[in-house]
């Protein structure tokens, strides 16, 4: 078995060498900062031997050789022996232990330890690749806890059988993710939880890592005995785990991709005594989905009959990488793939970038792919855009793609939920494509494989290769160009996602004041599909109300009865604004069902005429739900109950009671002030004068009753610096060219 651990960079094979140690030596090893480590990478109580008990203490230092085929020699450590012999004085080198990545002859082990022990080290050990590379072959829990091993190694000399095969699948769909993956807290954490209760549940962001920590977990239980591992889509496909094998199954996006499937949880509700009878039975299994959907589906699941839902979850927080993290993946993949004249280029800015509370992954990521930085100007002011303002950046790099790459992009884009089924063949979306793009469908299968690992991958599913984007943004990013151009609205019609659809476009005749994006009749029909299933939130009740013309409300209706359902319920009593524009808009077009209509305009004429709200008087949304003679029978009833005397209105309002007096009696005057407006009652009238003097009063009599204490406020320290970030994470980059 060979690993190259060359592949790794300083920093990453020092967190090797240390996690190695701690497992042979079965104690803890404490690890040091790159900077004044004071000669110790790490250090451990005890001798490598096991001699000396809890008070001897040993060091450990790391000697990354970037040069393959490299042999340790003693000129290498010459800077080291120095540094030993202070340690040995101040008691801190029992044991000197040496961990290179580099090859050890015999000859040079001997000068090596007789210079160390030569300088005061009592022990002086050399562990060099070789050594390392046999701790990692045979130990399957050191792997697990160090997974980037296994993007540089030979899965086959590892995992046998079936399971190989489902192993390379999902390294293959990972592509370059694997070998450039940086263990987080996250994932720690998330292997830990799996190894205690049989299940894990990730939480996270769009993008944030969750399904890429599912795979390193997927290939580590392979690795550790696990018969298979099974993908599943859907609660009912829980029948595919045989009772008493050891499998590992994996459920991405468990309660719906992008929204909450009620019918989805319903059915896992359903599954919970399978689910938990595949774990007791030896399963692991774990599920991913985003935080949003995880809070709208905890409160519908049944976590009593399946109590790790509860216990067993880990939230993937890309905000939460600290700036050594966050500096590791920025080295790993420009080390990888970029060419050394570029890596020289880049190194100076990669720890500015390191540094960003605004970094994420896929930063790294396109900093380490020679096509997004063969264009990219190579300055501190660029590349803080690039961290901050990703999609920004993206859409410059797609603007630049020639027209086959640009289709391509295009083709994916209108397959964004479920990928492009490879080999490509030809379909609706690739007739568009080629259409609107004028390229040949070969030219676009071309460039897809051109694009691989870099825009897109090919992704291995259970029912073939797929084409899908690396990263969310893509889709984003692409929306925004074709939303630019008239001629490719139909591009984005289909393939835009549908919350910011909603959110830019509008469906009626072209409006002078607006520079939204038009959506033509001739597409209604392609979004109205769309519409379907999407949830009644909002966003699209303000874009129906708001944005849509008669026609297209008309097709929306007759796909989505539960919008005149949910009308027939709706209360006109804080109902929000976007719920008033698409009722509006309803009634308005003679949509709306006269006993909604009705029911809608006794709600709002009772509650405005008894709690003194006289806000729908010139509230011109509401104003479109009442006829003519329905709205001049309201207002003169508001006029008659609280204009007509407005001598007893003052004792009239003492029949209210609140917790808050002040801010009611303060609503109450704006209220007669907005009534007063509407009716033109003349400021000067001295009868509505003495009311809100005796309002006025009131109020300031109620805050001058009203107990108040002074509090104290506390701000924080003025800063003695500002964040250039860590001594480490500079120091990461320091062999990223060689």
């Amino acid at each position: 078995m060979s690993y190259d651990l060359n592949q790794l960079g300083w920093k990453a094979f020092q967190d090797l060498a240390c996690a190695v140690a701690a497992e042979v030596l079965k104690r803890p090893v404490q690890t040091f900062l790159g900077s004044n480590d004071g000669g110790r990478d790490g250090a451990f109580l005890g001798t490598w031997n096991g001699e000396g008990g809890d008070t001897a203490k040993s060091t450990l230092q790391c000697k990354f050789v970037s040069k393959p085929g490299a042999n340790l020699t003693l000129a290498a450590l010459q800077d080291e022996v120095p540094k030993a012999a202070k340690l040995a004085e101040q008691g801190l080198a029992e044991d000197y232990v040496i961990l290179t990545n580099a090859g050890v002859s015999g000859e040079a082990d001997v000068q090596i330890c007789q210079a160390f022990e030569a300088a005061g080290v009592k022990t002086c050990r050399v562990l060099g690749g070789s050594w390392i590379v046999q701790q990692l072959t045979e130990n399957t829990k050191l792997r697990m806890l160090v997974p980037r091993v296994y993007g540089i190694g030979d899965l086959s000399h590892i995992i046998t059988g079936h399971g190989y095969k489902q192993a390379k699948a999902i390294l293959d769909s990972m592509g370059a993710d694997l070998s450039c993956f940086v263990p987080t807290d996250a994932y720690r954490q998330a292997l830990k939880a799996l190894h205690e209760y049989g299940f894990v549940i990730l939480l996270g962001d769009p993008a944030s890592g969750k399904s890429t920590i599912a795979a390193i977990l997927a290939l580590g239980a392979l690795d550790d005995g696990c018969l298979g591992a099974l993908k599943i889509n859907a609660p009912d496909q829980i029948s595919l785990w045989h009772p008493g094998e050891k499998q590992f199954l994996w459920v991405d996006d468990a309660f719906g991709p992008n929204q909450f499937d009620s019918a989805r949880m319903s059915r896992w509700n359903a599954e919970l005594g399978a689910l938990r009878a595949a774990v007791e039975g030896g399963a692991r299994i774990i599920f991913t989905s985003r935080n949003y959907i995880w809070e709208a589906a905890r409160p519908h699941l049944k976590t009593s009959a399946f109590p790790p839902l509860r216990e067993s979850q880990v939230v993937v927080n890309v905000h939460a990488l600290t700036e050594d993290e966050r500096a590791q993946m920025l080295y790993n993949h420009v080390r990888r793939a970029q060419p050394q004249q570029v890596r020289k280029r880049l190194k100076p800015l990669l720890p500015g970038v390191a540094a960003s509370k605004a970094f994420i992954p896929e930063t790294a990521r396109r900093l380490g792919d020679p096509l997004f930085t063969a264009k990219l100007a190579f300055t501190e002011e660029r590349f803080t855009r690039l961290v901050e303002h990703p999609v920004e950046f993206l859409t410059e790099v797609l603007e630049q793609l020639d027209d086959a790459s640009r289709a391509a992009v295009a083709l994916v884009f209108l397959n964004s939920q479920t990928g492009v089924p490879s080999p490509i063949a030809l379909s609706p979306a690739l007739e568009m494509v080629t259409r609107l793009m004028g390229v040949q469908p070969a030219d676009v299968a071309r460039a897809l494989q051109y694009l691989n690992a870099s825009l897109t991958r090919l992704d291995a599913q259970e029912d073939g290769n797929r084409w899908v984007f690396r990263h969310p943004t893509v889709t984003d990013a692409f929306a925004g160009i074709v939303a630019a151009s008239p001629e490719l609205v139909e591009l984005y019609v289909h393939g835009a996602k549908l919350d910011r659809l909603i959110r830019e476009a509008e469906c009626g005749p072209p409006k002078a004041e607006t520079d939204r994006l038009r959506i033509p009749a001739l597409l209604y029909s392609s979004l109205v599909a769309r519409l379907k299933t999407y949830r009644l939130d909002e966003g699209l009740k303000s874009f129906l109300g708001a944005r849509c013309e008669k026609a297209f409300l008309v097709m929306v209706l007759e796909v989505r009865p539960d919008i005149l359902e949910w009308a027939a319920e709706a209360s006109a009593n804080g109902l929000s604004i976007s719920g008033k524009l698409l009722l509006a808009a309803l009634a308005s077009w003679g949509l709306l069902p006269e006993d909604s209509r009705l029911r809608l305009v006794k709600d709002l004429a009772q509650h405005s005429i008894t709690w003194l709200d006289a806000k729908p008087l010139s509230d011109k949304v509401w104003r479109q739900i009442f006829t003519e003679a329905e709205f001049t029978d309201y207002a003169e009833r508001f006029r008659k109950e609280w204009l007509a005397d407005p001598s007893s209105v003052f004792d009239e309002l003492g029949r209210f009671s609140s917790d808050d007096e002040v801010g009611m009696y303060t609503d109450f005057k704006e209220n007669l002030q907005i009534a007063q407006r509407y009716f033109e009652i003349d400021d000067d009238d001295e009868a509505f004068a003495e009311l809100y003097a005796q309002l006025t009063s009131h109020i300031e009599e109620l805050e001058a009753g009203a107990s108040s204490t002074d509090s104290l406020s506390w701000s924080p320290p003025p800063s003695s610096g500002s964040d250039k970030g860590s001594a480490t994470a500079d120091n990461i980059f320091v062999d990223v060219d060689d």
